[in-house]
């Protein structure tokens, strides 16, 4: 039963999507009577005026606000997210506005109990075609190392109780720092816990920086090619 969930939301120079992402999502949220709720935003050294947007979105909503003066990176982020939230669940998933609330609301009665998360598989995936290739291909190496059996192991949408959160060592999570969600799935199958992965809708991102681009990928290939190999040889 949840008592309190908490959406971790990472964010870098985020200003044209984060506002609206919080309305939509505090509007939808509130027709369900029975959720209390709060947004944990964790500004990672934003320069384009996000940092002043989170402190006038504290005015009216209910957010926690963890803000940095330098970046971090996301990996960090979602970490010291998931550290702060108060709720006994904890959704984490993106600020760039391609997963909408629905995606929560659709799956708010197949909540996940104990050892296990509910993973998000992004149908069609909305993404430049260089990071679709990429993932295509790096997911054969994946499901060699780990045998997951997740359609999309880089979803940034993730729902399970904080004590399951709590049990992957952050060391290693913060081995796949360009990879986030790869190295997640990795850890936890190695802690033996399970997922439930569900279809999510996902929308071409409206504003705003991609994020890596083209000429970055083979350094970021090569670097989460090495971080899911330390997962695999290390024991915890």
């Amino acid at each position: 039963m949840i008592n309190l969930i908490s959406i971790v939301l990472p964010v870098h120079n985020e200003f044209l999507n984060l506002g609206k992402l919080i309305k939509e999502w505090d509007i939808e949220l509130k027709k369900i009577t029975n959720i209390q709720y709060e947004f944990v935003i964790v500004e990672d050294g934003s320069s384009d005026g996000t940092k002043e947007l989170i402190i006038e979105l504290e005015k009216t909503f209910h957010i926690n606000n963890l803000s940095s003066e330098k970046k971090r990176g996301y990996s960090q982020a979602v970490l010291d997210g998931i550290k702060a939230s108060k709720g006994n669940y904890i959704l984490c998933t993106d600020s760039d506005n391609q997963i909408k609330v629905s995606s929560l609301i659709e799956n708010i009665n197949n909540l996940p109990n104990g050892d296990i998360f509910l993973f998000g598989a992004r149908t069609p995936r909305n993404d430049p075609v260089h990071r679709k290739i990429y993932s295509k291909m790096f997911k054969i190496l994946h499901d060699l190392l780990f045998k997951s059996g997740l359609l999309d192991p880089s979803c940034p949408f993730v729902l399970g109780q904080k004590e399951t959160f709590n049990k992957l060592p952050e060391e290693f999570l913060l081995k796949m720092r360009e990879g986030f969600w790869w190295g997640f799935v990795a850890v936890s199958k190695k802690k033996q816990i399970n997922f439930n992965e569900v279809q999510i809708k996902h929308f071409k991102r409206s504003q705003g920086d991609a994020g890596y681009q083209l000429n970055q990928m083979p350094g970021i290939i090569l670097r989460n090619v090495i971080g899911l190999f330390k997962i695999k040889l290390s024991k915890f």
